[in-house]
């Protein structure tokens, strides 16, 4: 596993959005759609715009949004 250490949270939602785009376009290739799961919170927003700037197959993309207190119990 790779770390980066990014200045702040608009960093980390850029990086965060290209690591999500890269990984989309590998699996609409690879298997004609791409799920991902996102919990909520501030830096989501700002991960969700920056998403929003990249060029993707959006109708062969699904994004769900979880409540991730469902997952802790």
């Amino acid at each position: 596993m790779d770390f980066e250490v990014l200045d702040d949270e608009v960093a980390v939602a850029h990086r965060a959005a290209a690591v999500i785009a890269a990984d989309a376009r590998k699996t609409v290739a690879a298997r004609g759609m791409f799920s991902v799961a996102v919990s909520g919170g501030h830096t989501l927003w700002v991960v969700l715009r920056a998403l929003a700037n990249e060029q993707l197959a959006w109708e062969k993309v699904h994004a769900f949004q979880i409540n991730a207190e469902f997952l802790l119990w």
